[in-house]
C-alpha cells in the first residue's frame, strides 16, 4: 500500500524533496556568508578636556556631577554636530541603566557653521533606582556613515 502512495506521488516527492534542499543549500549559504562579515565600527568617543581642537564641551552638567530631574543640560558643540539645528541626547537610568530617555538638545544660535554653537536641552526623569547614570550626547547622522558619528558620553549621579 505504501508503496503503491510513493509510485502515484513519486513526481510530488521528488520535487518536495529538490525544495528541501534547494532551502537547506541557500540557508547554508547564507549562514555562512554572515559569519565572514566584519562587526561593526563603534563610533569613536570623545574626551571630555577642554582642548581647542574638541567638537563639543559640555558646560553642564560635568562628569560625575550630582543632577535631579528635571536635568539641564548646556554646553556648546562645532555646528557640524547639528543636523536642521539639533542632535540627539539620551539619559539612560534605572537598575544598569536598563531605562533611558531620548531627547533633543537644540541649538541656541545659528549652526550651519564649523564655529561652536550652544546648546540647551532639558530632560525630566522619575526618580531613578540606581544612583547613577550615563548621559549620552551623540553627533547627528543623517547618513548613517559610522566614520562620520561621534559621541560624548559620561557618568552623573542622582540626588
Amino acid at each position: 500500500m505504501i508503496y503503491n502512495y510513493i509510485v502515484k506521488y513519486k513526481k510530488i516527492l521528488l520535487i518536495l524533496l529538490l525544495l528541501v534542499l534547494l532551502l537547506a543549500t541557500f540557508y547554508l549559504i547564507n549562514k555562512s556568508s554572515y559569519k565572514n562579515q566584519s562587526p561593526p565600527k563603534k563610533e569613536p568617543e570623545i574626551s571630555t578636556n577642554k582642548a581647542p581642537e574638541e567638537d563639543i564641551i559640555v558646560d553642564y552638567p560635568k562628569p560625575n556631577d550630582l543632577v535631579t530631574s528635571p536635568l539641564i543640560v548646556k554646553g556648546k558643540a562645532r555646528g557640524t554636530w547639528f543636523f536642521e539645528g539639533s542632535f540627539p541626547v539620551t539619559l539612560y537610568y534605572g537598575l544598569g541603566g536598563d531605562e533611558a530617555i531620548d531627547t533633543y538638545a537644540t541649538a541656541k544660535g545659528e549652526w550651519m557653521t564649523e564655529d561652536y554653537v550652544e546648546f540647551e536641552t532639558t530632560i525630566e526623569f522619575p526618580d531613578p533606582y540606581d544612583p547613577t547614570g550615563v548621559l549620552v550626547l551623540s553627533k547627528d547622522n543623517p547618513s548613517g556613515i559610522p566614520e562620520l558619528g561621534g559621541q560624548l558620553r559620561f557618568e552623573v549621579r542622582f540626588r
